[in-house]
């Protein structure tokens, strides 16, 4: 008996020890190391005070936190609180993807971004004051998580549109609401929702734990609410009592009992409004306004649960892999016509997937791209070959416009880059890749403004380019959709201008890739860039594949009758 006990209490001992630990200030006190490692490695974005004001940060889109206020937008902590000193070790080690601050992990020791932490924390007294106070930051609570199912996910659908996550992320979560083009952060500079369909991209990681927190803690500074309060509708109800709110609150004629009851309702629901605002101004709740809050944020929890696993079902596991090796753009044989811009067969393809950067070799330079990339499939014939370029575009601009409060929009456009003469082998020399040099680039440029063209260019440099006097029979079709465009663009394999590139089966052919966001500032050398990749049109099948198994399977097969009757008139 007593054996047992003393097992439980070392288990409860080890359970609360491990508790206190998820708390623990992990930064070590602040020294010279960290002002030396901060000054080497953060001043030039955050500043040498660390305002944000650094000599990079008028480039830089979003802008470079302000460590003076203490507003964090990354955090394990509830809405309003400071984050732990694990969250910022975390973000130093992990970045933010999709921005400018990038990961520290492979650059800077352990123990350096844990001197970091403690020098950042330097810049805002609350830090201070929390830990002379010996109070702890309001974890998120992770427990009661909804086990991630196709159930789940048709759940968090729909709170997806009732919550209103569409105005700014869109109907199928590319960033596209009717809000995007409008939202500023609490500085007043612009900022863009995210693409919840490029999971890589998510700033704090892209498990459902991950996008859990994000929800309850809201992303500070941003335009991202935390889920508390009055964001769910009928706060503070059951599920059943909700249902049942909702037909008291569509039916024609009111009885008064309906009204008594509705009248309970709401009071409830007050009830549990007055809770969640005392709570976040800091009043210590009494034990009946706690279990009122606590239950009415159960639900909250529940659905919020849901809403991840829908949010986790956008994107794939992970990034899909580069056009490169065993993933190189392989344009498929087909015999007869290719596939029409809305051909089913095109699903029967696998995109080879294209990752785009900024160009910030050549002035107007683009550090901030908005386009992540972008996905191609191709089929070919004995005469053309054919294209389906595919890439994620928060807005569809059309024209040159001045908008209120960001500047000029600029037109959205795609180029195709190819050499006009294919290398000879993997070290023959190419042009160079921005848009050629000494050696001469082809392209099909594509603008939205003109969406069913493809217009031929032949540039020697970004800033030489001109249009081919003779305009080959480039056949395109495009559409935009849901933050997506989709561009069909065919041509003949062999053309009569000597300024073409000239296609042929089995040759390894370089091909590079520029797109601008036209919403985000896009025009001229300002774009999205690849440098060079490859395609190649797949070798025809050859029917001698069909020749060979059975004709070797006859040779053999005379061979073993041939040889049977000569060991049999040996022996006789």
């Amino acid at each position: 008996m007593r054996t047992t006990f003393f097992v439980l209490f070392i288990l409860m001992f080890s359970l609360f020890v491990v508790t206190l630990t998820s708390y623990t200030q992990e930064a070590p006190e602040v020294s010279e190391r960290g002002k030396e490692v901060y000054e080497e490695s953060c001043a030039h974005c955050h500043g040498i005070e660390g305002r944000g004001d650094g000599s990079a940060a008028e480039n830089l889109l979003p802008r470079p936190r302000d460590f003076t206020g203490g507003v964090y937008k990354i955090r394990s902590t509830e809405s309003g609180e400071l984050p732990t000193d694990q969250d910022l070790f975390d973000i130093i080690t992990n970045g933010m993807p999709g921005s400018s601050m990038p990961e520290w992990e492979s650059a800077l020791s352990a123990d350096d971004r844990w001197e970091l932490v403690a020098y950042i924390k330097t810049f805002y007294s609350g830090f201070q004051e929390l830990k002379e106070s010996e109070t702890l930051p309001r974890l998120i609570n992770l427990t009661g998580k909804v086990k991630y199912s196709q159930e789940s996910v048709e759940i968090g659908k729909v709170l997806y549109t009732e919550l209103g996550c569409i105005e700014c992320h869109g109907n199928v979560g590319r960033g596209d609401g009717t809000s995007a083009p409008t939202l500023v952060d609490s500085w007043d500079y612009r900022t863009w929702p995210a693409n919840l369909s490029q999971g890589w991209n998510y700033r704090g990681g892209s498990t459902t734990e991950d996008i859990f927190k994000r929800f309850i803690g809201g992303i500070a500074g941003s335009p991202m609410p935390a889920f508390e309060g009055d964001t769910f509708y009928h706060f503070g109800l059951t599920p059943e009592e909700s249902k049942r709110a909702v037909e008291l609150e569509n039916k024609e004629e009111i009885t008064p009992e309906d009204e008594a009851e509705y009248a309970k309702y709401s009071e409830k629901m007050e009830n549990a409004i007055d809770a969640a605002l005392d709570r976040a101004e800091g009043t210590e709740l009494t034990p009946e306004a706690q279990k009122i809050y606590d239950d009415a944020m159960k639900v909250v929890y529940e659905k919020s649960w849901h809403l991840a696993n829908y949010v986790k079902s956008l994107s794939p596991e992970k990034r899909p892999e580069y056009a490169i090796g065993n993933n190189v753009l392989r344009s498929q044989y087909k015999e007869g016509d290719l596939p029409t811009f809305d051909d089913a067969e095109w699903e029967t393809l696998e995109s080879s997937y294209y990752p785009l950067v900024g160009q910030v070799i050549v002035e107007p330079r683009q550090f901030n791209p908005t386009i992540d990339s972008v996905n191609v499939k191709s089929f070919y014939n004995d005469t053309e070959v054919a294209f389906l370029f595919t890439w994620d575009d928060r807005t569809n601009n059309t024209s040159v416009e001045e908008t209120e409060n960001f500047g000029q929009s600029f037109i959205d456009g795609l180029a195709i880059q190819f050499p006009v003469k294919v290398p000879k082998g993997p070290t023959d020399e190419k042009p160079y890749f921005l848009w050629g040099g000494r050696k001469p680039v082809y392209l099909w440029q594509w603008m939205a403004s003109e969406p069913e063209t493809i217009k031929e260019l032949t540039a020697k440099g970004m800033s030489n380019a001109g249009l081919q006097e003779d305009q080959g029979n480039v056949q395109a079709e495009s559409e935009y959709k849901e933050g997506q465009y989709r561009l069909w663009v065919k041509r003949a394999l062999k053309t009569e201008d000597k300024k073409d590139l000239q296609i042929e089966p089995a040759v390894f052919v370089p091909i590079a890739f520029s797109a601008w966001d036209g919403a985000n500032g896009d025009i001229d050398t300002k774009r999205a860039i690849t440098s060079w990749y490859t395609f190649v049109l797949e070798p025809v099948p050859s029917s001698r594949r069909f020749i060979y198994p059975p004709l070797v399977a006859l040779l053999s097969l005379g061979l073993l009758v041939g040889l049977r009757q000569f060991v049999q008139r040996k022996n006789t």
